[in-house]
């Protein structure tokens, strides 16, 4: 082999070492650097688990409907000449609501009452004829007939009329017209909604097995969407007949009162039927749960001695059993203490054995 090419190839020896020299002295470099490194603490917001009074209940979902609701519509057809109400207004039993164009009819009954009062006076002649026996009964009876006939007259005109004037069947609450005076409007079409909001009615389905625990009168507590820190009482009134046999659940009305008439039929709503008396229960807030399909879990967190001799703060995952939710809060029946210290916020960052430090003074994102 030829003086330079030695010399190349001696050069590419080297500078090829030297290369992978250096990336194996920097791989080196940042194996010993993750070997050591620690990551920093996560901070997290935490509380402590704590035991509660809760009663025996069970949950359901429902909807909201009026005691007494109704959409009005007409009986007649015909051009509405007048609305009686404003969106919204009270009105009492008997109120007027709507008025169609009735004028065709009360000029019939004007013609039919002049028809009748005609009709009155020859009875009462014929009358007076017959006691004298002046005519005979056959004509008699075709006057006291025809008095009859146009005095049913009359009460038919009479009723074609009322039916022109929409009333309010009871006191309630008036809804947004859905028509507008001028409108044609056709027999039977909806004119308004009416409903009585004193008291409401919640319907909800429960398991055909929780049918022992059941009876009227037990209390239900409803909360609804609209206004989530309140709770509304309520009583159960009817439990239905049968079973569905599609679904296998039975039927449950309960009656709440409405004060303030804040709630609305149609609403949605969350039911607790209280079915036994109180049991203590260690209880966490709902934000410290994850649920996942292998198994709902908690981080607790503890003390944990240094190498250095220290304590630092970190978690565990603690695989628990839920009960019921109540106000934000979830009933562990297995899996945590009363009194350990449970992550409620930061739960994404953690994985187990992880450091922690707990600032409940900011908000955190699960």
């Amino acid at each position: 082999m030829k003086k330079p090419m030695v010399i190349m190839v001696a050069a590419l020896v080297l500078v090829f070492g030297t290369i992978f020299g250096f990336i194996e002295g920097k791989q080196r470099l940042i194996d010993r650097y993750l070997a050591d490194f620690e990551p920093p603490p996560v901070t997290v917001s935490a509380q402590p688990a704590r035991r509660e009074r809760w009663d025996v209940a069970i949950a359901a979902v429902g909807t909201l409907k009026a005691v007494q609701g109704v959409d009005l519509a007409t009986e007649s057809s015909g051009v509405v000449t007048r609305l009686h109400f404003k969106a919204g207004d009270q009105v009492a039993p008997g109120d007027e609501i709507a008025s169609l164009d009735d004028r065709v009819e009360v000029a019939t009954l004007k013609s039919l009452l002049a028809q009748r009062r005609l009709a009155e006076i020859n009875f009462e002649r014929d009358q007076r004829l017959l006691a004298n026996k002046a005519i005979s009964r056959t004509d008699f009876d075709k006057t006291e007939s025809l008095l009859k006939d146009v005095s049913a007259q009359v009460e038919r005109t009479e009723a074609v009329i009322a039916r022109k004037h929409l009333r309010a069947p009871f006191a309630g609450r008036i809804g947004i017209p859905e028509i507008e005076v001028g409108e044609f409007v056709a027999e039977g079409q909806a004119i308004v909604t009416l409903q009585s909001l004193d008291t409401l009615e919640v319907d909800f389905a429960l398991p055909e097995q929780e049918l022992p625990q059941l009876a009227t009168g037990q209390t239900v507590r409803c909360r609804v969407q609209a206004y989530p820190d309140r709770v509304f009482d309520g009583e159960v009134t009817a439990i239905d007949a049968k079973v569905d046999d599609n679904t296998r659940n039975v039927l449950v009305r309960a009656r709440v009162p409405n004060t303030g008439s804040i709630l609305l039929p149609g609403m949605f709503v969350s039911v607790e039927v209280v079915v036994g008396d109180g049991r203590d229960r260690v209880t966490v807030p709902e934000s410290a749960v994850s649920y996942n399909l292998y198994g709902d879990s908690v981080f607790v967190v503890a003390e944990r001695a240094r190498d250095d001799g220290g304590k630092e703060l970190a978690v565990r995952r603690s695989y628990v059993k839920t009960g019921q939710r109540r106000e934000g809060r979830v009933a562990i029946l297995d899996g945590v203490a009363e009194g350990d210290m449970v992550v409620t916020a930061g739960t994404l960052k953690l994985d187990a054995g992880a450091r922690v430090t707990i600032d409940n003074s900011v908000q955190l994102t699960r």
